[in-house]
C-alpha cells in the first residue's frame, strides 16, 4: 500500500514540474540580463536619440534599449540590442 502512495506522489510531482517546464518555456517570461556594464563600449547610439554618440554608458548587449548599437573606441560595432 505504501509502494503505490510513493508512485502516485511521485507521478504527480514529476507531472507539476513537468506542467510548470512548459508554462515558463512558452510562458510570456521577461529577458533576464546581468547588470555588468561592457568594458569595451566607448559610446552608443540609439534612434531615440537620433543616432547621437551617447558616451559614459554602463551597458551591455542585454541591457541596451532597443535598437541602440554598442561600439569600441575604434568605431567597431559590438552589437545591436534586438526585441527578444
Amino acid at each position: 500500500m505504501a509502494f503505490y502512495k510513493v508512485g502516485i506522489l511521485s507521478l504527480l510531482l514529476l507531472s507539476g514540474i513537468f506542467l510548470l517546464g512548459i508554462e515558463v518555456e512558452y510562458g510570456n517570461a521577461q529577458k533576464m540580463c546581468l547588470q555588468v556594464c561592457h568594458n569595451e563600449v566607448a559610446y552608443m547610439t540609439c534612434p531615440s536619440s537620433g543616432d547621437e554618440k551617447i558616451t559614459e554608458v554602463c551597458v551591455n548587449c542585454c541591457t541596451a534599449d532597443e535598437g541602440c548599437k554598442l561600439f569600441r573606441a575604434d568605431g567597431s560595432l559590438i552589437c545591436t540590442e534586438t526585441p527578444e
